[in-house]
């Protein structure tokens, strides 16, 4: 009775119809877990020995199960695969995932645990117990159908208030339901629920990633001192939790301590050697601290890890390319150069205002600018510099393209090649993304080439706070409109967002003694768009996984504006 019990759960979910992707290195497996999987009814079976086919298969077909072997050729590891396969939205929350593996350790264990994988199963194993697996995840996620559904197609607030309800009736599955509605919770800045949610899950049983997700809240609480406790606490139970030094890397960022979060992200970074996306953040955030003798390698090792991975950030390559330029690496500059020239080849077939296509080509634009630097080409300097400053009030000019802008000019200046409009580009630079201490000490390095423009920064910076100061007496001598006008004429005249938030802060505090306050609401409307607000940090690495968070594939109405 139990075995006919099992067919009638499992057949109604696989048939003709039915896709599975099995991704092994060794072809003996492969072919007893195909073997296996027809023998439930899988009408599809199809295998592959690495990450690349597996990522090519994803790419063009859609499946019901993924089983990935932990370990796969050349070290890759099955986790990487599977969050490549999610943040490039190839994996919907609908398909069953589940692990194997031949070790049984602590450490690889609690890895799958803190994944939100659907399963995990020690090798060898029977076809029963295959079958006992796949029947407990589609259980599970029939169970959650609702929600998957709702994230898919955007409606986060929607999927968040079935997992609340979930979560506040305990209703089935409410643990993995909580876990999901915290971090929609937390993306839609709803963060009491996330913590309650949390603490909940604490409550009823110690996991890390409940911990580290409570951390995750009092940060976004603006409690960043008991984040910190919290984490360090955690890692004192868990040291090798990469998740959690992400998120510690990210608060010692969003300090201004640069030396901090190079640290705990090159930690993170060693802890999971094959990941692209780590080897990447602890690259370029070491780069931009001015610690090149490490940059370099684990930017080199994350080319050589994903060039082709959906993780790979192709910034990597024109910081690669910079260091190249400065040790005097002729051949390391054309090569970065030329791989920037093939990935603009690939995805500049996308539509002009994909806003990945136009990043795409800026790189590749700045990476011929540095090229022609080298070559001491003062026209192509010129032309490359000035189609890269034209971008600089764009909405999709962000702090990572100010960044590199200064950078390309400062070193250009320091070769004796100095160009005209640079002190203008350079000042335009600075009043439109000067929003913090930390952020101007960040451009400020950029420009050490050049010291007298870092110096230009610092005065955009000073500025900036000179209007702040002047809005702020018009506001505290009772003419609220008059600041907010004042303000909205900065606003237009530099892009900066600091400006912009003050405001808005503005108006909502002192709306009912404002006339006209709609028509102002609306202005500050167009210039948010006007000022991209909703751009990538530089550092931000993986903009659908957060640090310590899951990657749901939240989609672009869910990514939240900085």
């Amino acid at each position: 009775m139990a075995e006919l019990a099992h067919q009638l759960l499992i057949q109604p979910r696989f048939g003709s119809s039915a896709r599975a992707l099995v991704v092994d290195s060794h072809a003996t497996a492969r072919s007893i877990l195909a073997s296996q999987l027809r023998g439930l009814g899988v009408g599809h079976v199809v295998h592959c020995s690495n990450a690349h086919e597996a990522r090519k298969q994803m790419a063009t077909l859609g499946f019901d199960v993924l089983l990935c072997e932990h370990r796969l050729d050349c070290g890759t590891l099955g986790q990487t695969l599977i969050d490549d396969l999610r943040r490039a939205r190839q994996l919907p929350l609908s398909t069953v995932v589940i692990m194997l593996s031949s070790e049984a350790s602590y450490r690889v264990v609690s890895e799958v645990a803190e994944s939100a994988l659907d399963g995990f199963i020690i090798k060898p194993f029977t076809a029963y117990k295959l079958e006992d697996r796949l029947i407990a995840a589609f259980k599970r996620k029939s169970g959650l159908r609702a929600i998957f559904e709702a994230i898919e197609s955007d409606r986060h607030a929607d999927a968040l208030a079935l997992c609340e309800a979930r979560f506040k009736t305990r209703g089935a599955y409410w643990v993995d339901a909580s876990r999901v509605g915290a971090e929609l919770a937390l993306l839609l800045d709803r963060v009491p629920l996330a913590s309650a949610m949390y603490a909940a899950v604490l409550a009823d049983k110690a996991v890390p990633w409940a911990k580290l997700g409570l951390a995750r809240s009092l940060d976004a609480s603006g409690r960043g001192s008991e984040a910190m406790s919290t984490i360090q606490n955690l890692l004192s139970d868990e040291p090798t939790y990469a998740d959690a030094y992400d998120v510690m890397g990210k608060i010692f960022a969003d300090q201004g301590d640069f030396a901090g979060a190079v640290n705990a992200f090159r930690q993170a970074a060693e802890i999971t050697p094959f990941s692209v996306a780590r080897a990447q953040k602890y690259g370029i955030l070491a780069y931009h601290a001015g610690d090149p003798a490490h940059a370099v390698p684990a930017l080199e090792r994350a080319v050589r890890l994903g060039a082709e991975s959906p993780a790979f950030d192709h910034q990597t390559l024109l910081l690669l390319a910079m260091a190249h330029y400065r040790s005097g690496d002729a051949a390391g500059l054309r090569d970065c150069r030329s791989r920037l020239d093939s990935a603009i080849d690939k995805l500049g077939k996308g539509a002009p205002a994909d806003p990945r296509v136009e990043r795409l080509q800026r790189l590749g634009q700045m990476a011929r600018t540095l090229n022609a630097l080298h070559d001491s080409d003062r026209i192509a300097l010129h032309a490359g510099l000035s189609q890269v400053a034209g971008g600089l009030r764009s909405p999709g000019f962000d702090i990572e393209a100010a960044t590199n802008l200064l950078s390309l000019i400062s070193t250009s200046s320091a070769a004796g090649l100095a160009i005209d409009q640079a002190v203008h580009w350079v000042r335009d630079a600075g009043l439109r993304f000067c929003v913090s201490r930390q952020v101007t000490e960040m451009l400020v390095k950029a420009c050490e080439p050049a010291p007298a423009h870092g110096e230009l920064v610092r005065a955009a910076h000073a500025e900036i706070g000179e209007i702040s100061r002047t809005a702020l007496s018009e506001g505290l001598a009772g003419d609220h409109r008059r600041a907010v006008e004042q303000l909205l004429i900065a606003v237009e005249r530099t892009r900066n967002a600091k400006l912009l938030d003050m405001t808005e802060a503005t108006l909502e505090r002192y709306r009912e003694r404002i006339d006209r306050v709609e028509a102002l609401a609306q202005r500050c409307q167009e210039l948010r768009e006007l000022c991209g607000l909703t751009q990538r940090s530089p550092l931000a690495g993986d903009a659908d996984r957060p640090p310590g968070g899951l990657p749901l594939g939240l989609g672009a109405a869910g990514q939240r504006a900085r």
